[in-house]
């Protein structure tokens, strides 16, 4: 008699996730219609973006667009 399976997860090939992570993270805003209007860009450290090493919790949208206006 064969063993039952755990399920179809038990089927699968597993992958590690990456290690890596982006250095800088660029954020750009349009206002106005489509990209003929204002267009304002920041560029934000990886860290400080995902909420790794002294900067708590990863930004939120609002933290996000304030810094770019």
């Amino acid at each position: 008699m064969s063993r039952p399976q755990a399920g179809d997860l038990a089927r699968t090939v597993v992958h590690d996730p990456s290690e890596e992570w982006p250095e800088i993270i660029e954020v750009v805003a349009y206002w106005g219609p489509g990209r003929r209007g204002k267009r304002r860009s920041i560029e934000i450290p990886a860290d400080q973006f995902f909420g790794r090493g002294g900067h708590g919790a990863p930004m939120t949208g609002e933290q996000l667009i304030g810094m770019v206006e």
